[in-house]
């Protein structure tokens, strides 16, 4: 479902009102909602807008977590349950091992950081798609576009990191080089809009999103005239 042509203006003049983006608005979604805030996890409500149907149980950072180590899932999440995951993970967890002991080499032809980079967007890819998303390219009704950005940590004291995720949030691409993120942080039901502004600009996983869904929408419309 995308945002209404007046919810667009709205934040479109947040946007224009801050060319800085220094500011950002933090408003509460309402109460009425029932969501506790130790289930507002940033990748649920950026791939599922915090559906009851994806349980914190369903976090992404299992598949990184497996890819590195070869961990199994969480019993009964949708990743254990998946036709395509548990393969995919096992394969990515050899090629990873692979890099390591090679010293991050080239392999087969592909850098580490290409892979890497593929790895990322796979999970964004599979993660939104759990949640209702649809990955599409495109400006939607109203002329907008979506995104889903994942942010991860590269290096980490020096040392290089296998794929990982530290945050994620919406953006909004309006036109006119006017942007809003729209993110949540564990712990908290408070939504952060940021206009012109993000948590991150660089290493992150980006993919492109068709729409919002109906669970967005139902904590938007408690915020967004």
């Amino acid at each position: 479902m995308p945002l209404t042509q007046q919810q667009l203006n709205t934040l479109d003049q947040y946007c224009v009102d801050n060319p800085a983006g220094v500011p950002f608005l933090g408003a509460f979604a309402s109460p009425n909602l029932g969501i506790p805030a130790n289930e507002c996890a940033c990748w649920r409500w950026t791939t599922a807008g915090l559906s009851g149907a994806v349980g914190v149980i369903n976090d992404p950072a299992q598949a990184f977590t497996a890819i590195a180590l070869n961990t199994p899932f969480n019993q009964g999440s949708i990743w254990e349950n998946d036709n395509y995951a548990p393969t995919y993970v096992q394969q990515n967890n050899a090629t990873y091992n692979q890099y390591v002991n090679n010293n991050y080499a080239l392999l087969n032809g592909v850098t580490y950081d290409t892979w890497f980079a593929d790895v990322t967007n796979t999970i964004v890819e599979a993660t939104c798609r759990m949640g209702g998303l649809t990955p599409g390219a495109g400006p939607q009704t109203n002329g907008e576009r979506y995104y889903v950005y994942m942010h991860y940590d590269r290096v980490t004291n020096g040392e290089i990191n296998p794929p990982n995720y530290t945050h994620w949030w919406i953006g909004i691409d309006l036109g006119n080089n006017r942007v809003v993120n729209i993110e949540m942080f564990p712990g908290s039901t408070q939504v952060t809009f940021r206009f012109n502004n993000a948590y991150a600009a660089a290493d992150n996983a980006i993919v492109e999103v068709t729409d919002l869904t109906q669970n967005h929408m139902a904590i938007l419309n408690a915020i967004l005239p």
